[in-house]
């Protein structure tokens, strides 16, 4: 049995696991070599190990999902957060950790946003030793040398928000996992089929073959 596991090599009644070969009888354990009955990377007695297999089966935490006790980061630092926004309390409920105070640093800027050129190829190298403060949430960060050197292959400004706050309105900026019922807008076609493209969006939705014969 190799249940949820990938790049094993001849391996047997391994779950959760990757990266492993010739181990045998582990569960969520990363890049060991002929070991068994590991838990964690932690070795185990077989007699432990089968007393906590036991324990996770009747739990029912040896299923088709990722165990919550397994991830490494509480729920609310994760994109999870961002796609299934869930409460404190619902994500404790399911057995997710939470983070109350999440790692960062704020009032530590060494330099203001207005006194950062907006032309990139006014900035100097110094910037790197400078800590910058996000307009949006006040978080600090910095820019490092393969990001500046980014920045000016492709002439674009130093960003004036944090890389979460980016992230997260690139997400933003993704169609939902959602799907609407439409019909063809090229005029005179009746198809009808499924889109992430909502109704009241200003795009304009083809069928596939409309749309072919449009870009042809």
């Amino acid at each position: 049995m190799l249940k949820n596991s990938f790049n094993l090599s001849y391996c047997s009644y391994c779950s959760w696991c990757d990266s492993l070969v010739s181990c045998n009888n582990c569960i969520a354990c990363v890049g060991l070599k002929k070991k068994e009955y590991c838990i964690l990377n932690k070795q185990y007695t077989k007699e432990e190990y089968k007393r906590i297999y036991q324990q996770l089966k009747k739990r029912g935490e040896l299923s088709n999902f990722i165990m919550p006790v397994f991830s490494s980061f509480a729920y609310n630092e994760t994109v999870a957060q961002d796609y299934y926004p869930l409460t404190k309390e619902k994500a404790l409920k399911q057995g997710y950790r939470w983070q109350d105070n999440i790692p960062m640093t704020i009032n530590k800027g060494t330099i203001s946003i207005e006194n950062i050129p907006d032309n990139i190829k006014n900035i100097e190298d110094s910037i790197l030793d400078e800590i910058l403060t996000c307009i949006k949430c006040g978080r600090n960060y910095k820019i490092v040398l393969d990001e500046l050197n980014y920045l000016k292959d492709f002439i674009l400004p130093i960003p004036r928000e944090c890389p979460q706050c980016r992230m997260t309105e690139r997400r933003e900026m993704r169609l939902p996992f959602k799907l609407w019922h439409r019909k063809c807008m090229h005029e005179g076609c009746e198809n009808e089929f499924e889109t992430s493209y909502a109704p009241d969006r200003p795009e304009v939705v083809y069928c596939e073959s409309c749309y072919q014969q449009g870009v042809c």
